[in-house]
């Protein structure tokens, strides 16, 4: 039994292989044969694997070593930039004006200008994208906030109103028209459209905009019913109210390109569709390169950096270890330090690195001693370590912090408990827990399989337990764990031919499991399929089974008399 708890990153690629059509001589394709290696040629090799690597950091310093060695190739230029832009390289302002039509070269330029204090000329960089998809998102936005720079204060939030109605993207025009309207000191203005984008639950940058806008007019309980709705949808994030409070009172914009920022933050946020990621990039990228300091865009920036909506996605070390470089200039000052330590901690424990996630939280501890959610996270990456002795005295105070009676929500605290108790051998400890974990929330196929198959493994309840493994395969019929535990359980009870349809649905399921594939081993030995047996018992060795699982496996085989199979 194991415990299962047009814009993609192929646009990237695709981005590139497209420029590679362009017209000229292509890297390392002479009339010629060269007699001498080709600098560019490396180099280039090396950034395209970066590319493709998800590191366009690395790409982004390959690329400017070929532009060393072959500088008007249009290809490299093309490449270098994206991968300037994707990994917020100064090397893509360089090659910007060397791509005078390209619509992202155009944005960056137009935010340089912006930084300068040149409005006039971002205005223009702006009006000169091409009409398309990407334009009809972003150029109102940049317009508007051009036309606030250059002081045109009433004109500016008109350019926005036609895209009120967005169905998809509405409320971003509105709170870049409410945020204008804010910094002119158009009060009335200001008051209407913050009122028309407010959310019940607004999320974490949203909720420092209203909270500041109705502090700053003397309303400092709406303010603080606003953060409070936050934290109610995001427990998570009630360590970041202290310093929330503390800046309530400051403005969230001070300049014209920092509006931006906000424009690309707020724009970016709401591209939360998979095939979204590259643009959602470029957007969070440029937010930063107009306010370096801006944390939500970090905060976004990352989680999209290990494509971390998607549970399914495993990263790669180099994508986390970009993420922890996005994460790492923010300030123990800034209200989002809390949620940003407890986001580098989970990238820490990504990277098989338990004490330096551990530590990070301890920090924030710190100051919250009290809060479950740090207590349990730093539990979890102990135990996740198989470090259960470390991870056992947080999950102690979590679980105090909680109060008694317990709340239904804090199930996975006695789960969590009772499985390192049960890992250090103390099954009299750890049976009360998950049983405690399965009164609080009778419906979790995890809990009700841990437990069901624990009482098979000892041979006890086993009524109860078949019982139980049944309700969990009910829950989560496609689990190839929960079925694996139903089929041992008809293995201990002598259901032989039970157990082995069982089983085989969960090798199916769970085709690279090692003790799903032993249990069926062990299905065929007791039908007497001596040979098959065997066969499953090798599959099961060459999965990477637990040491205790693989001398197991080792000694059945050893003992059987039929040949392995081939």
């Amino acid at each position: 039994m194991r415990i299962s708890l047009p814009f993609g990153r192929a646009a990237i690629a695709a981005c590139i292989l497209l420029s590679a059509c362009a017209a000229g001589p292509g890297i390392g394709a002479p009339a010629t044969v060269k007699t001498k290696p080709d600098p560019a040629l490396g180099a280039f090799l090396a950034a395209r694997y970066a590319d493709t690597a998800g590191d366009p950091a690395s790409a982004a310093r390959y690329y400017a070593l070929a532009l060393q060695a072959d500088p008007a190739n249009r290809r490299l230029v093309r490449g270098g930039f994206l991968a300037g832009v994707l990994s917020g390289s100064q090397e893509a302002v360089h090659l910007a004006p060397l791509l005078p039509d390209n619509p992202l070269a155009l944005l960056l330029r137009g935010n340089e200008a912006a930084l300068n204090g040149d409005y006039a000329t971002a205005k223009t960089y702006f009006q000169n994208l091409p009409d398309d998809q990407l334009a009809a998102l972003i150029q109102p936005l940049l317009l508007a906030w051009t036309q606030f720079g250059q002081g045109n204060e009433q004109e500016a939030p008109k350019i926005l109103q036609p895209s009120f109605n967005n169905s998809a993207f509405g409320a971003v025009y509105l709170l870049n028209a409410a945020l204008i309207a804010d910094a002119a000191g158009d009060t009335k203005s200001a008051a209407e459209l913050y009122g028309a984008v407010s959310p019940a639950s607004p999320n974490l940058r949203l909720a420092q905009i209203l909270a500041s806008w109705y502090a700053r007019q003397g309303d400092r309980g709406q303010a603080e019913a606003v953060l409070a709705a936050l934290v109610a949808a995001h427990p998570d994030l009630a360590i970041a109210l202290p310093q929330l409070r503390q800046q309530m009172n400051a403005p969230v914009i001070s300049t014209p390109a920092q509006g931006m920022a906000e424009a690309y933050l707020t724009l970016a946020a709401s591209l939360s569709q998979p095939q979204a990621v590259f643009l959602r990039t470029v957007f969070l990228r440029f937010a930063l390169e107009l306010r370096p300091n801006l944390s939500a865009a970090r905060l976004i920036l990352a989680n999209t950096q290990i494509n971390g909506d998607d549970p399914s996605y495993t990263p790669t070390r180099v994508q986390i270890e970009n993420a922890l470089a996005t994460l790492g200039p923010i300030q123990p000052s800034d209200p989002l330090y809390g949620p940003a330590a407890v986001q580098e901690a989970s990238l820490h424990a990504m990277l098989g690195e338990p004490n330096q996630a551990v530590a990070l939280l301890d920090r924030i501890l710190t100051s919250y001693p009290h809060n479950a959610g740090l207590l349990a996270a730093a539990g979890d990456i102990r135990r996740t370590a198989n470090q259960c002795n470390l991870a056992l005295p947080y999950y102690q105070k979590a679980i105090a912090a909680v109060g008694d009676p317990p709340p239904a929500n804090a199930w996975p605290l006695f789960f969590d408990r009772g499985i390192c108790e049960d890992q250090m051998g103390n099954w009299a400890a750890a049976e009360p827990d998950i049983q405690k974990a399965l009164s609080l929330s009778p419906n979790q196929p995890y809990v009700l399989n841990y437990l069901g198959y624990s009482w098979a493994k000892r041979g006890e309840k086993l009524d109860q337990a078949k019982a139980m493994l049944k309700k969990a395969v009910a829950l989560d019929p496609n689990d190839g764990a929960v079925l694996d535990s139903l089929g041992f359980i008809e293995l201990k009870r002598g259901n032989t031919k039970q157990a082995l349809t069982v089983l085989i649905q969960a090798v199916q399921l769970s085709p690279d499991d090692a003790e799903v594939n032993a249990h069926l081993g062990d299905a065929f030995a007791q039908a007497g399929l001596t040979l098959q047996a065997v066969y499953q018992w090798d599959r099961a060795l060459n999965l990477n089974p637990d040491p205790a699982l693989k001398a197991e496996l080792e000694a059945k085989i050893n003992q059987t008399s039929a040949p392995a199979a081939p």
